[in-house]
């Protein structure tokens, strides 16, 4: 079964955000690039089969229905929940931010 990929506004606010600091303050567009590979085959794989990332380590989000999906060799995760066939990803998120507070309905 192929699922919807809906990209929410703040997700794509929050990867602008991500790569831009990461080209403009970190001087590193390779890792840049890596990212976006990144991000694109965990998109690939939630229109795929949502359902192979774990859900969210967190208590509140994880009540909640949202799931996590690991970004390859970085430290970032993508932070999405699934309503039938389609899958909303809200955010992404650097390992050592308190994500929670930051996922908005």
């Amino acid at each position: 079964m192929a699922y919807n990929l809906i990209i929410t506004d703040r997700a794509d606010e929050l990867i602008d955000s991500c790569v831009l600091y990461i080209i403009n303050k970190l001087k590193n567009t390779q890792a840049a690039s890596h990212l976006l590979d990144g991000i694109s085959e965990v998109y690939d794989r939630l229109e795929e089969n949502p359902y192979q990332f774990p859900n969210s380590k967190d208590d509140y989000l994880r009540r909640r229905g949202y799931k996590e999906a690991l970004i390859s060799d970085m430290q970032y995760k993508i932070v999405f929940r699934i309503e039938e066939s389609t899958v909303y990803v809200v955010g992404l998120f650097h390992d050592l931010e308190d994500y929670p507070s930051k996922v908005m309905e």
